[in-house]
């Protein structure tokens, strides 16, 4: 009966994955802004064609139109865990996307003002387009093994 025997030698591979366990962290920050990157300029896109101009910041106003707010937000750690938020600068974010009470400045006479006429619903474009990105957490799990395979050499 014959036999056949191999050798191998694990202390590349394991070299490798220490290099890869090291660099998770900076690999996963990278793959994050990148995706955060792409979701604010997504949202302006959307919001620009769903708000239909009544996000607009308007003459002399002192902020941007809500379009133009959406920014990469700061990378947050905790323990293992990394995350980049989506932030915005508007104001109004939470009138846009939630709703709001319609208010009269005037009434019918003139003399009171302040009342409230009716309801404008909130047009949750944020909240629609997160749970569709939602289905990409795969593929962006498959982009961070990229760059950890990349960053430890095992780049193909």
């Amino acid at each position: 009966m014959r036999s056949i025997s191999f050798d191998f030698d694990s202390s590349d591979l394991e070299k490798s994955l220490k290099i890869a366990s090291r660099q998770f962290p900076a690999s996963a920050e990278i793959v994050l802004k990148k995706e955060s990157r792409n979701i604010a300029k997504d949202l302006k896109g959307r919001v620009d064609s769903e708000a239909k101009g009544h996000h607009y910041a308007g003459q002399g106003a002192t902020h941007k139109p809500l379009a133009k707010s959406f920014r990469q937000g700061k990378v947050m750690r905790s323990g293992s865990k990394v995350t980049v938020a989506v932030t915005t600068t508007a104001p109004h974010y939470h009138l846009y996307e939630e709703g709001h009470a319609m208010i009269t400045h005037k009434s019918k006479d003139g003399t009171h003002g302040l009342r409230q006429v009716g309801e404008v619903k909130g047009k949750k474009t944020v909240a629609k387009y997160m749970s569709q990105r939602a289905d990409h957490a795969e593929l962006i799990g498959q982009e961070l093994l990229q760059e950890i395979l990349k960053e430890a050499g095992f780049d193909s």
